[in-house]
């Protein structure tokens, strides 16, 4: 594995590229080092952060918007720092406000991961990148200050930064103001609380070390740091429990995940980075390849949690961070790409009541992962498609050995029940079905009727859709007729064409969060077997029972 001096020998040699303007030969180290195996997911990280921002501060926002897009595909959360920073990169493109500008960061100040470091990322980002003025420098300064404790002050290298930087821009009045402060200043410190904070995991890695002989390596690693005078905090822990999930060393870090959880810290609990690689671990384990290798019992063995009690850790969490306000807003527990990773592995699992009350969270923290996307529908939506393009290989297989298949789920998701066997031809895996499954999240009822879709893909003389001929329409404008908007944007439903990416989504569009759970409350209604109760009261029963295991109750 690569060891953090490379990671600052990859940088450094795409830093110089970026100071002689040469930008795409910068771009092509950082993606070659990416592209190669030698980076663990710490050092992955890092160079993704710092590449990004260096990109964005030489005005590089397009080679800077495709690493990101590059890190979160990956898998990696980017800090609130980055995060701030190519939103705030890109707004100024669009010549908003300094008043818009101000509101955005403003509201980065709030989250507790957000401090002086990050502070001093955004302040080179807005004076290399947009040429910020020293006056809204200033107004910056004084708003992240006025988000602290009274008694706060700032540490003497965040002070000298701006120094420098007023210094430079000729603005001596400002200069002087910050250079007496910084002659107030007591020794340097880092905490945004302003008081002294006794680092509330100190001790987890020792008692990680001691829980099992197997996991003796850790005191090694205790001792290292010790050497180095180097105190554990969450960032670290967060860092290593990505590197040991990355390296299949699943045991100790479910171990460690439960300590952290167990003994979380008003101060600094868990965040969205605690909870991702948990969610990746648990998708692992459930892979056909893993079972293959090892077996269920293997991944028990382990300690693994369920899915269902980190999501609930994951809202608790959140919950305790935004109290004792409300907690429809944002923390660093609950993020929409941690949200999204927990409803994949839901939705890898088939465990569509738990899928379903996750999606619920952007019903009920709408402040905290705003509202779902292309990509959210996209995630739930194309893992039906998936579970149904699997299933009916099944179907297919009974049907030509003569058995039935009505207990296959994809044969009772589609409705198949309700299609003669004559006709069952007729149901392709194509467009038609992407359109049909997206019509399921039109439908509020509970029950698993056929619904009759267009076959996108020959001419068809229908009542409902027309009759045609060859010369009349190419097949663009057919399909364009077909995906009709209005059979699915009144409902808070992207177009069959947008979803499959073949008509573009305006940038910012967002859809609606019932389509979602209609569509899995029909997929759990599928997976129930029969019974003379009513089929909406049984999976209402599924989902509650789903949401007593995941939600804290308070």
């Amino acid at each position: 594995m690569t060891s953090r001096p490379d990671v600052e020998r990859i940088y450094n040699s795409a830093a110089r590229r970026l100071f002689n303007s040469d930008y795409a030969a910068a771009s092509a180290i950082v993606h070659r080092a990416l592209d190669g195996n030698s980076l663990d997911n710490p050092s992955r990280f890092t160079l993704y952060e710092r590449s990004i921002s260096a990109f964005l501060r030489h005005g590089e926002v397009m080679r800077a918007a495709m690493l990101y897009s590059r890190m979160i595909r990956e898998g990696y959360i980017p800090s609130v720092s980055l995060r701030v920073q190519l939103h705030v990169v890109k707004l100024a493109e669009l010549s908003v406000s300094e008043d818009a500008l101000y509101e955005v960061i403003r509201e980065a100040f709030s989250q507790e991961s957000f401090d002086e470091a990050a502070l001093r990322d955004l302040l080179r980002t807005l004076i290399q990148a947009i040429k910020a003025s020293p006056q809204f420098v200033r107004r910056i300064m004084d708003g992240f200050i006025s988000e602290c404790p009274p008694d706060y002050t700032l540490s003497s290298e965040t002070a000298t930064y701006v120094i420098r930087m007023y210094q430079k821009a000729g603005a001596e009045e400002d200069a002087k103001y910050w250079i007496s402060y910084s002659s107030k200043l007591p020794a340097p410190e880092e905490r945004k609380s302003g008081i002294a904070v006794l680092a509330p995991y100190t001790t987890l890695l020792h008692d990680l070390a001691a829980s099992r002989p197997s996991f003796s390596v850790y005191k090694w690693t205790l001792e290292r740091l010790r050497a180095a005078n180097v105190t554990p905090d969450l960032p670290f822990y967060n860092a290593l429990l990505a590197h040991e999930i990355g390296r299949l060393n699943f045991a100790p870090a479910f171990a460690l995940y439960r300590l952290l959880v167990e003994r979380r810290s008003a101060v600094d609990p868990p965040t969205a980075q605690t909870f991702a690689p948990v969610f990746r671990a648990i998708r692992r384990l459930a892979g056909k390849g893993f079972q293959r290798m090892r077996g269920f019992h293997a991944a028990l063995g382990m300690g693994a949690p369920s899915a269902r009690s980190v999501h609930r850790d994951m809202l608790t969490c959140h919950v305790e961070a935004t109290r004792p306000l409300s907690p429809n807003r944002p923390s660093a527990a609950l993020e929409v790409a941690v949200l999204h990773k927990a409803i994949r592995t839901f939705l890898l699992l088939k465990d569509y009541a738990g899928a379903c009350a996750a999606v619920r969270a952007f019903h009920f923290f709408p402040g905290a992962v705003g509202a779902p996307t292309i990509g959210t529908h996209r995630l739930v939506f194309g893992a039906l498609l998936g579970h149904i393009r699997l299933g009916m290989r099944e179907v297919a297989h009974r049907i030509a050995a003569g058995r039935d298949p009505a207990d296959v789920w994809a044969y009772r998701f589609i409705g198949l029940q309700n299609v003669p066997a004559s006709r069952l031809a007729d149901v392709p895996l194509n467009m038609s079905m992407i359109h049909r499954v997206l019509r399921f999240g039109a439908d509020p009822r509970v029950n698993l009727d056929f619904f009759p879709a267009p076959d996108y893909e020959q001419w068809t003389t229908d009542k409902t859709y027309g009759p045609l001929s060859s010369c009349e329409e190419d097949e663009g404008e057919r399909w364009e007729r077909l995906a009709d908007p209005q059979d699915f944007h009144p409902y808070g439903l992207p177009t069959p064409l947008e979803f499959a990416d073949l008509k573009p989504v305006p940038e910012g569009s967002t859809y609606d969060v019932e389509p979602l759970e209609r569509a899995l409350r029909r997929a759990i209604a599928a997976s129930l077997p029969p019974s003379a109760l009513p089929l909406a009261t049984r999976v209402s029963e599924a989902i509650v029972r789903a949401e007593a295991e995941m939600v804290p109750k308070s």
